[in-house]
């Protein structure tokens, strides 16, 4: 990163500062994006999806070499998922539960989306040392602007759903830190239940809580199904908040300048929730979000990994373990360390097979993910 310029003409140094619009300043681009994709979730559902979107994107004029914000504004947002196939088992999970009835059905969402984004880095940086700070914010609704039109009403989605991220770095020279907070929330309007399932908030796998599997935490305190029922166990809800942190660390160059091994501490807070209560009788929904329960929800997860670097991709393998549990709420608040020790650490994490001890220990404690690139 260059701090100063000599003006060769005048002798003086120009500031970096007023390295602007010529060499910094782009224009804005248009674009246009379609896709097609099909999903075939084994024993549960068929998934079509039909996407396409316009808008541009433009950056601001008070860019600089350290500090760059951009826009981006999508006037036409549409997306139609067509759900069919529903094995029997699925269907009867959804008849017992309102939320999933209302979220897992053929949906067409046609709206506006808009978004914001700003990486900051430290124009003073020394050679052992840089920070960089990253905000992203970005929103989109359904069911209103382009609403009025009369196309497939009978599966249109009316909703509101914004989210934001701050991310705040600082590298050394073989160590670095990083924290991040995520919130998020969608809200169901005029009429509709709760978000189309694939605009859900979900938790857990290799870049959110990693001591859950992928949609897996949640919602709430709502109790964990039984580890031995085979059934359908998607976890997702209308908001989300999320904390997380770690200690990146370099072990050892494997091979000069290809594969260089890494390792990271880290930990991990949060949750998602539902906005609304889904219960018919009008009973208390552990899965509602309130914010006097905020404490006694939350999840905690902490744990180590390892990152294979070959410099344009990094391969990462990730163990966590939950130390504050959501469906533990009524039990010290959900506080409660692995039972493991150093005799049957790799016993429990490793074995396969009937060992149903081992199994539930894994189901309920611990989770093993492998990831592309850095978790964020």
């Amino acid at each position: 990163i260059i701090r100063k310029v000599t003006n060769f003409t005048t002798n003086k140094k120009i500031d970096s500062q007023t390295i602007r619009r010529r060499d910094i300043y782009k224009p804005g681009e248009s674009f246009i994006n379609s896709s097609i994709s099909f999903n075939n979730r084994l024993g549960l559902f068929n998934l079509q999806t039909i996407g396409i979107n316009a808008g541009v994107t433009f950056p601001s004029k008070k860019n600089t070499a350290f500090n760059v914000s951009t826009w981006t504004v999508k006037p036409l947002n549409i997306e139609f998922n067509y759900l069919y196939n529903k094995s029997d088992s699925f269907q009867k999970i959804i008849d017992r539960n309102p939320f999933l009835r209302y979220s897992y059905n053929t949906s067409f969402v046609f709206g506006f989306g808009a978004g914001f984004s700003n990486v900051y880095r430290n124009p003073e940086h020394l050679k052992s040392l840089s920070k960089e700070r990253v905000i992203r914010f970005n929103g989109e609704e359904s069911g209103l602007t382009w609403g009025w039109l009369p196309i497939l009403n009978n599966n249109k989605n009316k909703f509101i759903k914004l989210d934001g991220e701050y991310k705040y770095t600082v590298v050394r020279k073989k160590t670095a830190y990083v924290f991040r907070t995520f919130a998020g929330v969608g809200i169901p309007l005029l009429g509709d239940s709760a978000l189309p399932f694939f605009k859900q908030f979900l938790g857990g796998g290799s870049n959110s809580m990693r001591g859950w599997p992928i949609r897996g935490i949640g919602r709430g305190s709502q109790p964990l199904t039984d580890f031995t029922q085979n059934v359908f166990n998607d976890r997702t809800g209308d908001m989300q908040l999320e904390l997380n942190g770690e200690f990146r660390y370099d072990i050892k160059q494997i091979i000069k300048n290809l594969l260089t091994l890494r390792g990271a501490l880290f930990v991990d807070i949060g949750n998602v929730w539902n906005i609304r209560n889904t219960k018919l009788d009008g009973s208390i929904d552990s899965a509602q979000f309130q914010l006097k329960n905020l404490y006694r929800d939350i999840g905690l997860s902490a744990g180590t990994g390892f990152r294979l670097d070959f410099n344009y991709v990094v391969l990462r393998f990730d163990m966590g373990f939950r130390f504050k549990r959501p469906e533990l709420a009524y039990e010290n608040n959900g506080w409660k360390a692995p039972e493991i020790g150093f005799d049957d650490f790799f016993k429990k994490i490793f074995t396969r097979g009937q060992n149903d001890e081992y199994r539930r220990w894994r189901y309920e404690n611990f989770n093993f993910t492998i990831g592309i690139s850095y978790p964020f």
